[in-house]
């Protein structure tokens, strides 16, 4: 029996059922953390954040009272183009839900107008499936003229062609972002996900072979799909190729609304899953380094959202290690706790007592990684360019897609996702935590939600 223990936060909710906003509250129980709603019209409700609780609770603190995330601070370095409605495989937890087609497929002046005005951020192309845009190569051509960083999120099906990767290529495309439910094709439990895997193992197979530099990225459900996660390590483990692993928890929102919402996993269950199997001993020097991870991207200017935990693999002799390991992780939790008397001090001191924070914390052997560390660094300070990424270093980002399950106006604030929409003719940019759970509430005609958005003009 899961025991309430006490309150960690207050926070600005919404009904999962009749997507009314409401208070609720962010409990502490003996084995859980889980954020508590109750509406008067449906009563109580609860999703589970995390099964940590002491060591969440604590990241909780740290981010909202030491770093201040209550507040919207930092910049977006993504935005997705949502290009076109168009998809071939028509998921029916699709977060988008393209068969709605609730925004407009956009033309060459589109592409013109954001890829001029949006400096700064990488461009990601989506739908839909932006590959079955017709100006898909038009793109491309013009980020790379304008040393725009640009990528592709893509389902992969067109990508089995390989004259249509080799197209990619000549129109300076380097990054592709691949989505998938499953990778080993003998789970008879998953029959509903084998229809498109063929292609996509040929697809990543052409993406090797063209030196394109790829982030995998699996869709985990509770209960159904969750040891993706690890075969998509042990893919990703010997081919260097594969610079990230982006992970996206199923949402309840859009077309996934449809599905049991007890599907829905957060990113510290996901990593729970991976701990296990890494035989990881002491879990909160996860949560120590993901402390760290929170410091630095606030340092350098970057939104990252209490919902996302990353974690980092070293690639060592044919094998995955745990980056924790290259540090004294006791000791990182100590000097982090001594960096909080500087969390309020200039931003070159907070940046200088870090650095000895994690000098402090390093290993001897952590100087076999001081080159692929730094050139790691250097490729998320202006755009998440993972091109760049060394391939020593594999980092894991596991997220959960904004949902009315896990809405919270703290948290929403801190959304690290931008968004580039065509809606009536206009170029509409917002975050993914506004454009997906607004859009969940004007179906209940409680509110516009375009009318809180920004129109992108020149």
């Amino acid at each position: 029996m899961k025991v309430f223990m006490k309150v960690l936060r207050k926070v600005k909710t919404i009904c999962p059922f009749c997507m009314k906003k409401i208070d609720g509250s962010l409990l502490q129980k003996t084995d859980c953390v889980v954020l508590y709603r109750d509406c008067h019209e449906h009563g109580p409700t609860e999703i589970v954040l995390s099964n940590n609780p002491i060591f969440y609770a604590e990241l909780d603190r740290f981010y909202f009272e030491v770093l201040k995330k209550g507040s919207s601070k930092g910049r977006i370095t993504n935005y997705w183009v949502v290009a076109t409605s168009q998809c071939q495989m028509q998921c029916d937890y699709c977060q988008v839900n393209v068969a709605e087609h609730f925004f407009e497929n956009m033309n060459r002046m589109d592409f013109d107008k954001i890829i001029q005005l949006c400096k700064g951020a990488k461009l990601t192309l989506s739908g839909g499936e932006p590959t079955l845009h017709q100006d898909i190569f038009y793109f491309f051509r013009n980020a790379a003229r304008l040393k725009r960083c640009a990528q592709l999120a893509t389902n992969g099906v067109r990508l089995s062609d390989e004259n249509f990767c080799r197209l990619l290529k000549e129109a300076n495309l380097k990054e592709v972002r691949i989505s998938y439910e499953m990778l080993d094709t003998e789970h008879e439990e998953l029959a509903d996900f084998k229809k498109w895997m063929g292609k996509k193992s040929v697809a990543l197979k052409y993406l090797e072979k063209g030196h394109f530099n790829v982030s995998l990225s699996p869709t985990i459900f509770k209960g159904i799909n969750e040891s993706l996660l690890l075969e998509t390590l042990e893919y990703a483990k010997t081919r260097p190729f594969v610079k990230e692993i982006s992970v996206n928890g199923f949402s309840w929102v859009g077309g996934g609304a449809n599905r049991d919402r007890a599907e829905m996993i957060m990113p510290d269950e996901m990593v729970d899953v991976i701990c296990r199997v890494f035989n990881v001993q002491d879990r909160e020097s996860i949560f120590t380094l993901q402390k760290a991870l929170f410091i630095f991207l606030q340092l350098v200017n970057i939104k990252l959202c209490m919902y996302t935990q990353i974690m980092i693999f070293v690639r060592r002799n044919g094998k995955l290690e745990l980056f924790v390991d290259y540090f004294n992780m006791k000791r990182m939790k100590r000097a982090l706790k001594w960096w909080e008397r500087f969390s309020n001090a200039p931003r070159h001191v907070q940046f200088i007592t870090f650095g000895l924070a994690m000098a402090f914390s390093m290993k001897p052997k952590a100087i076999l990684l001081s080159r692929a560390i730094l050139n790691m660094i250097a490729a998320n300070i202006f755009a998440i360019d993972f091109s760049k990424y060394p391939h020593d270093l594999l980092p894991v980002v596991l997220n959960t897609n904004c949902s009315v399950l896990t809405a919270d106006e703290e948290v929403s604030k801190q959304c690290m996702s931008g968004v580039i929409v065509k809606i009536n003719n206009k170029l509409i940019r917002s975050s993914s935590t506004v454009l997906l759970i607004g859009r969940e509430m004007e179906k209940f005609n409680l509110e516009k939600f375009t009318s809180d958005l920004e129109v992108l003009t020149s």
